[in-house]
């Protein structure tokens, strides 16, 4: 039988790990950090678009530390990750956030008023 329990875990504040202000992370993601940028772009579009209650945007290897972001805070952290690439110099990355953030716009008014057309009708 396996007496093992699972210990909680811990979160901490994700908008330490998308900010211009933690200048020694922003040093390192400078040069090695494109694949981690795209992926948190990655991870914040797929829950917003799939509306997701929360996501975990790192867990820490070898710990049970985790930071999550919850729904209502996704499109803040998308425009952190916007001023962040910015700083950053990935305009690649910029230009998809821009780009996806149009869309996703759109898409919302669109199902907006189509709902209220239903509700109308």
């Amino acid at each position: 039988m396996d007496t093992l329990k699972k210990r909680p875990l811990v979160n901490v504040e994700w908008r330490k790990y998308i900010s211009t202000e933690n200048h020694t992370l922003n040093e390192y993601l400078k040069d090695f950090g494109e694949d981690y940028l795209w992926g948190v772009f990655e991870l914040l579009s797929t829950a917003q678009s799939n509306n997701l209650p929360s996501i975990i945007l790192i867990e820490f290897a070898k710990s049970d530390v985790v930071s999550v972001i919850s729904k209502s805070d996704y499109t803040l952290a998308l425009h952190r990750l916007l001023k962040l690439c910015e700083l950053l110099e990935h305009y690649e990355i910029c230009s998809e956030i821009v780009k996806y953030q149009k869309q996703f716009e759109l898409t919302k008014e669109s199902t907006k008023k189509k709902t209220q057309k239903q509700l109308t009708t």
